[in-house]
């Protein structure tokens, strides 16, 4: 007998799209609502309802927005026809305004503003004039007027050296319009020139040609990023007199807005091909930007969402075309590059505000994920699989003995190989200090692993663990 021993030093992020004989040891080839960034194995948490009612409409979902402001958190879902409100006195959510007709839900943009000395929140939707929501009323208003010439129908809004961009105009689509700059009487509601000068009045400019359309604005520290169909430029300057708007020279697929977010002065997005981001200069990809193509390509991005949270970025999409709500959520960890998917709820729009991350269902649920350890009393059927191993002998029979390991929870241990598949549940040792050994079965040349929770249970698979095998050489 020559036994063996191997371990696996921690536990990291889902790796789709090489070989899983290629994998380091800490990467995955399949693996689901876990949370490995401590390099130990635990199920991932998951969320509790924000609100006890359900937004119940027949009108799909399409966004979510959680405006913060010191009388508290208002709460706005979104579908292809009405803007709701959740009013919590009443207990209802509220319809607060209907659209002229159904607007997609990536013609949707929220912004915080001030206009004059008033904070209010702007909605954008594209298919007419802006509006804006008052929170000390809970009333909503038209923004701007014809005579400030800021009554466009819009649809991407933000706030760049102290001015309201926006853009998205079906009259004008690669049309850029900009506000007066705020201050001596001037306000972000009035487009239009002034007599004090070029640098504080209003104006606009065309950006490349109408068959290109602008689809999205994002402000970055110092410069203005003009996302469109089938190209992206910036606009660089803090004043009208020295405004220069630059093609971005880079190749790469086009994201929707709902798919972008910003992290430290970098906006990252996903598409079909997977992660990029843009640093300021161009568009580079993250090191494991193809991590998730296998995945990816049988998905439909149509209606992808996206949000950030501290150093995590989640982008929601669905598995494959024809879903009516997105459900899979991937999760980044920007620091270690490092991906892991979500699934087991639906997800019509992500929004994070104040450290939070919220969630709106399909089912119209308004969601927090905290340290619940259900998807709001769904079981979180967690997995991580290990790439298959042949513990650097191919030409070996190796069968194996046992795992060594400790943590805490009732744990799944699935053993593959060409002998067959064995499966044990085992409850893992609270005890401070102490070890679990797990007894397996399985004999042949390569093996995979996977670790997973039982009935939906949380677990705690600490690392490194330790493998016992026996391995023989094949007779010649």
């Amino acid at each position: 007998m020559a036994y063996q021993m191997s371990t696996f030093p921690a536990f990291g992020g889902v790796r789709m799209d090489l070989c899983d004989q290629l994998l380091n040891a800490d990467a995955s080839p399949d693996a689901c609502n876990v949370d490995t960034r401590s390099g130990a194995l635990r199920s991932a948490t998951g969320f509790s309802k924000t609100v006890p009612d359900l937004l119940d409409t027949d009108e799909p979902l399409t966004r979510l927005y959680v405006y913060s402001t010191q009388n508290g958190d208002r709460y706005f879902a979104v579908t292809s026809g009405t803007i709701y409100l959740y009013r919590a006195e009443r207990r209802i959510w509220q319809p607060m305004f209907r659209f002229a007709s159904d607007t997609p839900g990536e013609r949707i943009d929220f912004l915080k503003v001030r206009i004059g000395s008033l904070d209010r929140l702007l909605i954008a939707n594209g298919s007419e004039q802006m509006l804006t929501f008052d929170a000390s009323t809970d009333t909503m208003d038209f923004f701007g007027s014809a005579e400030k010439l800021s009554d466009r129908p819009v649809c991407f809004a933000e706030l760049y050296f102290g001015r309201l961009f926006c853009a998205g105009d079906r009259t004008a689509p690669s049309r850029l319009y900009w506000s007066k700059a705020p201050g001596d009487g001037r306000a972000i509601d009035d487009w239009r020139s002034d007599s004090a000068g070029e640098n504080v009045s209003g104006g606009h400019v065309d950006v490349g040609v109408d068959d290109d359309p602008i689809t999205g604005l994002f402000a970055m520290s110092n410069q203005l990023v003009i996302i469109k169909r089938d190209s992206m430029y910036r606009l660089l300057g803090d004043r009208p007199s020295n405004y220069r708007i630059v093609k971005i020279d880079a190749s790469f697929r086009q994201p929707l807005h709902t798919a972008c977010v910003r992290y430290a002065d970098r906006l990252f997005f996903l598409t079909d091909t997977g992660l990029c981001w843009y640093d300021g200069q161009t568009v580079r990809r993250s090191a494991g930007s193809h991590a998730l193509a296998p995945l990816l390509k049988q998905s439909d991005l149509s209606a992808a969402r996206a949000a950030g949270n501290d150093d995590l970025l989640y982008f929601a999409f669905g598995s494959r075309v024809g879903l009516p709500c997105n459900d899979i959520v991937v999760e980044y960890d920007v620091l270690r590059d490092r991906f892991m998917q979500r699934s087991g709820f639906t997800a019509a729009d992500l929004c994070a505000s104040h450290g939070m991350l919220y969630g709106l269902t399909g089912a119209g649920k308004l969601v927090e994920f905290d340290n619940n350890n259900t998807y709001d009393g769904d079981p979180i059927h967690a997995y991580w699989q290990t790439p298959r191993i042949d513990f650097g002998h191919k030409e070996t029979d190796k069968t194996l003995l046992s795992l060594i390991a400790s943590g805490s929870g009732r744990l799944r241990v699935r053993a593959a190989s060409n002998g067959g598949v064995y499966e044990t549940d085992t409850l893992l040792s609270s005890v401070d200090n102490s070890v679990t050994e797990i007894p397996l079965r399985g004999k042949g040349r390569l093996f995979s692993l996977r670790f997973s929770s039982v009935n939906g249970a949380p677990f705690t698979l600490d690392a490194p663990v330790a493998l016992l095998f026996d391995q023989q050489r094949r007779p010649m």
